[in-house]
């Protein structure tokens, strides 16, 4: 069981210089720790989402194979998309539509539906237990129900439907045709399938034996990343996530060449691919398992994902590497709530390397992907995991005395001179200088400076946090520091910044209400402090933080305040925010961890809108944003952005000031759109026939497409198109042959916000 890491964070001092003998500024004892995730494992919120994931109880043996296109896999399940799990398997047909699509089970068509974007045309099968496969991308529906959707969407004179059918309405046994295989929707002619629980999350396909296909090769695994994961840890003696290539060691055996040091607390994440027998495609992994010294810590199993919490896939992926395009690396330990049900264990801090958790020294590492037919691959290397030196320092005549806490394993000593010009000059003394076992004696260096940094490498090379000392200063300079504050998921970040040289320990404290307390800062550099704290939940609005210190010798203070807006898990209401020109609702499941909000004003020419932070934020249910307009202009409305363009979260009328985020924080925005769609490419080819077809493709900057409002007539008599929304274009097929003469084409186009576009042209058949 993984304890809760203590990481050392460790406070430098430094003094005036004076004739005295130099006393000791820190204590013999580290410092209390900083914590390492926003909330302690008492106080995690509940999962009852997870109750959902009840045992599977389908017959596996029952599902057949649900095409005739073939056996070659392209995407599996559980693979990586940008706001979801992939949630079936895709079938590859060869660049072919027209395939037959047949029923995996026994059951009926309980829905239909059809689309511009995303899945285009799709069928959902219930199944006796309960349980449902879904078929998407289709050409077109077996001849029953493809006359009812025509009849449907001539009824409403649109191309999007969603319907809903009882149990008698259309019964299939396992093996009846169903539809056609094709390419609406997005993506290339293939087939979607999935299979889902009673409760509408997806399984893997893969769990049925007849739907396994076959596959002799393992994975490739192609780089691993180690990252810290507190305040003060650190990977290699950096505190950034740390990238190894993996280098060959046999047959699907990998290895890291040299040993990864770690530092307080780290986590393991690996970027794998798999490719199946007969496929070019590289899909995502199976299953991962992290070793150490041969015992199980951690594993990944995709066997299910959730269906409304599916973008969630943002706490599975390490999202830094993802943005800086270094990988896409998966996540091996669990710091935080969520309601992904594939970790094994599920528990608080399950799967981080810490010096809580293992003893201190080299262990062996090793993380093994394998693919559903139990294809293996393997990564193996040595990890050193310790903690930071911890010692004090003192002057005595000219010497300065090093005590070291613990039993320490120092190797080397660093002491660096600063001249009063600013150059730094570097000596090292090795471990013989020992006085009695925990002390070292060293001589301090001769000659003018002002400056000493001080600190120790242990055996590892783990270097100290440095301490400094302070000499005669050759002038006095303005004493003057200034002080930041930043927010994440971890809480605030102090940071106090002097041009000159910090000659006292600052006093940090924080005013949160009527309450005030003390923030515990380490000396990173002579001019350079930094500390962390973590918000009251209870509080709304302004922390002031204040320092006290002395710089080159003269006493100064400076301080900075920061807005924090606790929302809670388990919680609800509203923040007024803005003088009530920015509202924000949540509920009890709006939010995984306490999400510690703050807002930025956005004004430009023509956007009002806020920046909500820190955007790294994971939601769960998400939020409601209501941004005020008092322009009761028609065509402006809320949008949103994260790290893409704008999307229009805002319904129209009343609500069109209001929308809702459920995935994650970024920019909301009124924006203004009052630029029609356009209509373009347009042609009517007859061809010798009575039947013509139509073609046209159309294009709108901003609210997008109001599929539902694009509307086809031919002599005032609806015609409803085929629209391919992700390349923004439509067919009409006539079925119905015309008269010969003249006949007036209508083509009506509406965007989301109500701005429309009409074509008309004249046609003739002869």
């Amino acid at each position: 069981m993984v304890r809760l890491i203590v990481i050392v964070l460790l406070v430098g001092g430094v003094t005036f210089w004076s004739s005295l003998p130099l006393t000791p500024l820190l204590s013999s004892s580290p410092p209390p720790p900083f914590p390492l995730s926003p909330i302690p494992p008492s106080s995690l919120p509940p999962t009852p989402l997870l109750s959902v994931f009840d045992s599977l109880t389908t017959d596996f043996h029952d599902y057949a194979w649900p095409t005739e296109a073939g056996r070659i896999v392209t995407s599996t399940f559980g693979e990586y998309r940008r706001t979801h799990f992939h949630g079936g398997i895709d079938i590859s047909s060869g660049d072919i539509t027209g395939y037959g699509v047949r029923a995996a089970r026994d059951g009926y068509v309980a829905r239909m539906r059809i689309g511009a974007t995303g899945y285009g045309k799709m069928l959902y099968v219930r199944h006796p237990d309960g349980f449902t496969t879904t078929y998407a991308h289709l050409q077109r529906f077996a001849p029953a129900i493809d006359a009812r959707a025509e009849a449907e969407q001539r009824r409403r004179e649109c191309y999007p439907l969603d319907l809903t059918f009882t149990a008698d309405e259309f019964p299939v046994l396992k093996g009846d045709l169903i539809a056609y295989s094709g390419e609406t929707g997005t993506g290339s002619p293939h087939l979607h399938f999935e299979i889902r629980d009673r409760r509408m999350n997806p399984l893997n396909p893969f769990l049925a034996p007849s739907l396994r296909i076959r596959d002799d090769i393992p994975p490739t695994i192609r780089k691993i990343a180690v990252s810290p994961l507190a305040p003060g840890a650190m990977v290699d003696g950096r505190s950034a996530p740390q990238v190894y290539a993996a280098r060959s060691a046999g047959p699907h055996r990998y290895r890291v060449a040299r040993p990864i040091i770690v530092t307080g607390a780290a986590g393991f994440s690996v970027d794998a691919r798999d490719r199946i027998d007969g496929s070019r495609f590289r899909n995502g992994v199976y299953a991962h398992t992290l070793l150490v010294d041969d015992a199980d810590v951690y594993t990944v199993r995709l066997d299910r994902t959730p269906a409304g919490e599916s973008h969630e896939i943002g706490l599975y992926y390490e999202g830094d590497l993802l943005r800086e395009r270094r990988g896409r690396f998966e996540k091996l330990y669990m710091t935080g709530p969520n309601d992904l049900p594939f970790y094994a264990p599920r528990s608080w801090m399950a799967g981080v390397i810490s010096d809580a958790a293992f003893t201190q020294g080299p262990h062996r590492f090793r993380i093994v992907s394998r693919d559903f037919n139990g294809n293996e691959a393997e990564m193996s290397g040595t990890i050193i995991v310790t903690s930071p030196p911890w010692f004090t320092v003192e002057r005595s005549g000219n010497n300065l005395n090093l005590r070291f806490a613990g039993s320490p394993d120092i190797s080397r000593i660093f002491v660096a001179a600063r001249s009063p010009l600013g150059f730094w000059s570097n000596r090292i003394w090795p471990t013989e200088h020992d006085g009695p076992r925990g002390t070292s004696t060293i001589p301090i260096p001769e000659g003018g400076w002002d400056v000493l940094k001080v600190f120790v490498e242990d055996r590892w090379g783990v270097p100290s946090p440095p301490r400094f000392i302070t000499g005669t200063l050759t002038e006095k300079r303005p004493s003057e520091f200034t002080v930041t504050c930043a927010s994440d998921d971890h809480g605030v970040r102090v940071r106090l910044h002097a041009t000159g040289v910090f000659t006292a320990m600052p006093l940090v404290t924080v005013a949160e209400g009527a309450e005030t307390f003390t923030v515990v800062v380490r000396q990173e550099d002579a001019g350079a402090y930094e500390g962390r704290f973590r918000p009251s939940e209870r509080i709304q609005g302004t922390r002031r933080v204040t320092a006290e210190a002395a710089v080159n010798g003269v006493p100064a203070t400076g301080e900075a305040s920061i807005a924090l807006f606790p929302v809670v898990p388990g919680s609800s209401g509203a923040l007024s925010l803005d003088g009530g020109n920015l509202v924000i609702r949540y509920d009890t499941l709006s939010v995984l961890t306490p999400l510690f909000l703050r807002w930025e004003a956005i004004a430009s020419d023509d956007v009002h809108g806020y920046a909500l932070k820190p955007v790294e934020t994971i939601l769960r249910d998400g939020l409601t944003v209501t941004v005020r307009d008092s322009s009761d202009d028609p065509h402006r409305a809320l949008f949103f952005r994260s790290r893409g363009g704008w999307e229009l979260i805002g319904g129209e009328g009343a609500d069109r000031t209001s929308g809702h985020i459920d995935r994650s924080l970024g920019e909301v925005a009124l924006l203004r759109d009052d630029t029609p769609p356009s209509i373009y490419g347009l042609s009517i080819s007859t061809r010798g026939t009575r039947r013509p077809v139509i073609r046209f493709r159309f294009q709108d900057d901003r609210s997008g497409i109001e599929y539902d409002r694009l509307k086809v007539y031919i002599d005032g008599a609806v015609v409803i198109p085929e629209i391919d929304g992700e390349h923004r274009r439509a067919v009409c097929q006539v079925t119905e042959p015309l008269e010969r003469g003249p006949h007036q084409l209508t083509v009506r186009l509406h965007d989301r916000l109500g701005n429309a576009t009409t074509v008309e042209r004249r046609f003739f058949l002869r």
